[in-house]
């Protein structure tokens, strides 16, 4: 009894250490006094939106668009060599800034999250949203790197960064205010169900507002200054949805291919396999964080009012990639060919739900 009851209290002093201690938790609500902060960001306070706000862009025919860099290109790739900068204190993965052969500055970030971010960032701007320009080096010489406080298990003698997502801190973007999934320019819009579908469908458990941000930039054929309402930070994807004290994950084929995605439509509206609340212990410790526990709640439900014909629209325009330009994606962050081809038919598959919702909206009634 008395094992049993300590196994209990251990549990508990860990989920309580999690919550308070972790770079995850303690950035606490989405309301947080550093919810303006970024790592990847190019002035030292968040500036307020500038410009025409736009959430999505026309594709064009999307079956032509190349996955293998996505919002990138070739000529913008990281080149070598990489001098170390400085080591980057936030946020769940390890990550550091480093400098290449042109100057640019990147934030590195190793973990589990740098194949996944590295693929879900070019699927959602495959469909037409913003994303952040992502590269996976499968190993990359970092001059002057130091020992790490976190992420030390990636490196190999000393200098060799293993499995690495290379983001680019563009001196043309400017990172502003973070916004939010129920109070922006574009709610109700069938293009922010779109994106809200999109988050759902690669697994994203972490659509915190922390990780919205509003980009400025200028349109590259108009010159109009635009303020970019981008979804951010999306590496904790392909794998499994969950809160605190239940099992969630990224990166696992595995958990991705268990996991739902339609449960259902009820009243004119998808019912999405998409809950983020704190469960059991989770949701025990994070009553010593009620602004901990309602950010997670939140995210939940802004997940679930989307209607079948906004699901749909989405679902229309992802028919369109092809099994091979999904794979690109996925070659773009070095899978292994079973896993890759594993990932692509789970996809596939819900992409075919959201295409077959009419059916199960008729079913429903």
């Amino acid at each position: 009894m008395f094992s049993k009851h300590f196994g209990r209290l251990f549990i508990l002093a860990i989920a309580l250490n999690i919550l308070f201690t972790s770079p995850v938790w303690s950035q606490g609500s989405d309301k947080s006094k550093n919810s303006n902060k970024s790592d990847n960001s190019n002035t030292a306070k968040a500036a307020k939106p500038v410009g025409t706000p736009v959430l999505w862009r026309d594709p064009g025919v999307v079956s032509d668009r190349d996955l293998t860099f996505g919002p990138g290109s070739q000529a913008l790739a990281p080149a070598t060599p990489f001098t170390f900068v400085s080591e980057v204190a936030t946020g769940e993965s390890a990550k550091f800034n480093v400098t290449d052969a042109r100057g640019v500055t990147w934030v590195v970030k190793v973990g589990p999250e740098a194949q996944a971010e590295t693929v879900a960032t070019r699927l959602v701007w495959a469909v037409g949203y913003f994303s952040d320009e992502a590269y996976y080096l499968d190993r990359a010489e970092i001059k002057n790197l130091p020992k790490l406080s976190r992420g030390q298990e990636f490196i190999e003698n000393g200098s060799i960064v293993r499995g690495a997502r290379f983001e680019p801190k563009r001196k043309s973007i400017k990172r502003g205010l973070n916004w939010d999934w129920e109070a922006n320019p574009f709610d109700k819009t069938r293009e922010l169900d779109g994106l809200k579908v999109m988050m759902v469908l690669l697994g994203n458990y972490d659509t915190s507002i922390r990780n919205n941000k509003v980009l400025s930039a200028k349109n590259s054929d108009t010159g109009e200054l635009e303020a970019r309402y981008v979804a951010t930070d999306v590496g904790a994807t392909l794998g499994k949805v969950g809160g605190l004290g239940s099992k969630r994950s990224k990166n696992s084929l595995e958990d991705f291919r268990a996991s739902k995605f339609i449960l259902g439509v009820e009243s004119g509206m998808v019912k999405f396999d998409y809950d983020t609340t704190p469960k059991k212990m989770g949701m025990f410790a994070s009553m010593f964080k009620p602004s901990y526990r309602s950010s997670q709640e939140k995210k939940s439900r802004v997940m679930k009012n989307i209607s079948v014909a906004n699901a749909k629209w989405i679902g229309s325009l992802l028919a369109q990639l092809s099994d091979e330009q999904l794979r690109a994606a996925f070659r773009a962050a070095n899978y292994d060919q079973q896993t890759m081809n594993g990932f692509v038919a789970v996809i596939r598959d819900r992409i075919n739900q959201l295409n077959k919702l009419d059916a199960a909206a008729v079913a429903s009634r």
